[in-house]
C-alpha cells in the first residue's frame, strides 16, 4: 500500500466511526504484528504479485489466531505464465504474471497450515479489459477466484 492509499483508509475508518479497525503498513512476508494476534485477514488481488507466495501465506498463518480466518480473492492460472513467458513487465502489470496455478497457489495455503481451503467464487475479473489482456487471459486461464480457508482452532481439533 502507498502513504496516500493508507492515509485515504484510515480517514474512511475515522468517518465510519469503528474503533476497532487498524491499518499497519508492512510486507507480506514480513508482516509487523505478534504472533496468534488477527482474528481475520482479508486480501484482494496482491498475493500473485508477491515473489514469495510460501513465504507471504506463512506469515498470514503466523498472525492469525487460532480459530482465524483468510478471506482472499486473487488470480489464479490454468498454466504456468512463467515458465511459458518468463518476467514480462506488461504480463505483470495486466495481473497475470505473477499468478500461480490454481492447484499450485490452493497446495501452498495447505502447506502453510491452513484447513478448509475452498475457492467459494470465480469473478469474471478481466471482462472489461482490453482485448489483448482478455486474450492473454484465455491463453493461460485466467481467471480470479474467491478462497476462504482457516487456521486449525486448536491443536487437538481439526
Amino acid at each position: 500500500m502507498t502513504d496516500a492509499m493508507i492515509d485515504k483508509a484510515r480517514g474512511n475508518i475515522e468517518k465510519s466511526g469503528f474503533k476497532n479497525i487498524r491499518v499497519t503498513k508492512g510486507e507480506a512476508t514480513l508482516i509487523p504484528l505478534d504472533d496468534g494476534s488477527v482474528d481475520v485477514v482479508t486480501s484482494n488481488g496482491v498475493l500473485n504479485l508477491v515473489p514469495d507466495k510460501e513465504k507471504a501465506f506463512a506469515e498470514i498463518f503466523r498472525v492469525l489466531r487460532p480459530g482465524g480466518r483468510l478471506q482472499l480473492a486473487d488470480i489464479v492460472t490454468r498454466e504456468n505464465v512463467q515458465a511459458a513467458c518468463g518476467i514480462v513487465p506488461q504480463l505483470w502489470a495486466d495481473c497475470i504474471g505473477g499468478a500461480s496455478v490454481e492447484k499450485d497457489y490452493l497446495d501452498m495455503i495447505r502447506k502453510a497450515g491452513f484447513r478448509d481451503v475452498k475457492v467459494i467464487d470465480r469473478i469474471d475479473y478481466f471482462a472489461q479489459s482490453p482485448e489483448t489482456t482478455r486474450r492473454l487471459t484465455k491463453t493461460f486461464g485466467a481467471e480470479s477466484v474467491v478462497i476462504s480457508a482457516r487456521k486449525r482452532a486448536s491443536a487437538s481439533a481439526d
